[in-house]
């Protein structure tokens, strides 16, 4: 990847001071574009003009439009990753004792509360999870570590009785392209709102991880999935 000049493209002729735009805001700005777009149809032409760079300035920084897309996406999963540790620890340090079933509810929580900040990943794994392509084996790539921590939890839960048999996949798709389903087609959530109200995202990611857990967990009892009473976890706002 070429070497990333400062940050002080403009639009030619335009008076003044050249308009900045740091590396962050062009990265978040390009994950949009491509989540809301796909490969094919996104514009770095378009994506230069709406944050008011000359027609280059994007190539200049970030290569080839498939090397702006590896910057722009592994930029984007490297903060929701972060994003996702930083809500679980907060979620298990309201719990003294979390035992893996504790653990597994709280990575889907988790996931759910970053997912609803940062629709842009789950937007893009609907473009991009429809055929095998080099950019598909980079986002699975990044997100490796994450199923890796999840398969060997999910295993000891069935060894132990706790849970259901559940494949992976059905885990991942339950929550990533069902229960995240609001934040990323956004525009279909809202189609509900005559029936529903507005969404209450932090209901709902509470509610939606409570259906995930009592389906899969093995004899939830009146307690719930948790050994609490109304099966629920400590109760844990949403991130500040």
């Amino acid at each position: 990847m070429p070497a990333t000049a400062e940050p002080t493209d403009h639009v030619p002729g335009r008076r003044g001071r050249p308009r900045l735009v740091d590396d962050d805001a062009l990265l978040g700005a390009a994950l949009h574009a491509f989540a809301a777009n796909g490969f094919d149809a996104m514009s770095v032409r378009s994506l230069n003009a709406e944050l008011g760079l000359s027609h280059a300035a994007v190539s200049q920084r970030f290569g080839t439009k498939e090397e702006l897309f590896a910057a722009a996406v592994g930029h984007g999963l490297d903060l929701l990753l972060s994003d996702i540790d930083a809500a679980q620890r907060r979620l298990l340090a309201a719990d003294r004792h979390p035992d893996d079933l504790a653990v597994l509810r709280s990575a889907i929580r988790a996931f759910l509360e970053v997912g609803d900040r940062r629709p842009e990943i789950g937007q893009l794994m609907n473009q991009e999870g429809l055929q095998a392509s080099p950019r598909l084996d980079f986002i699975l790539e990044t997100l490796g570590p994450l199923v890796e921590t999840l398969g060997p939890l999910v295993e000891r839960l069935i060894e132990d009785g706790v849970i259901h048999p559940v494949e992976l996949r059905t885990l991942f798709f339950l929550s990533t392209h069902g229960a995240a389903g609001p934040f990323t087609l956004s525009a279909l959530s809202a189609s509900f709102d005559p029936i529903d109200g507005p969404l209450e995202r932090h209901r709902y990611v509470v509610e939606v991880t409570d259906i995930i857990m009592r389906g899969i967990t093995v004899h939830p009892g009146p307690e719930g999935p948790t050994g609490r009473p109304g099966g629920h976890p400590p109760v844990v706002g949403p991130d500040p």
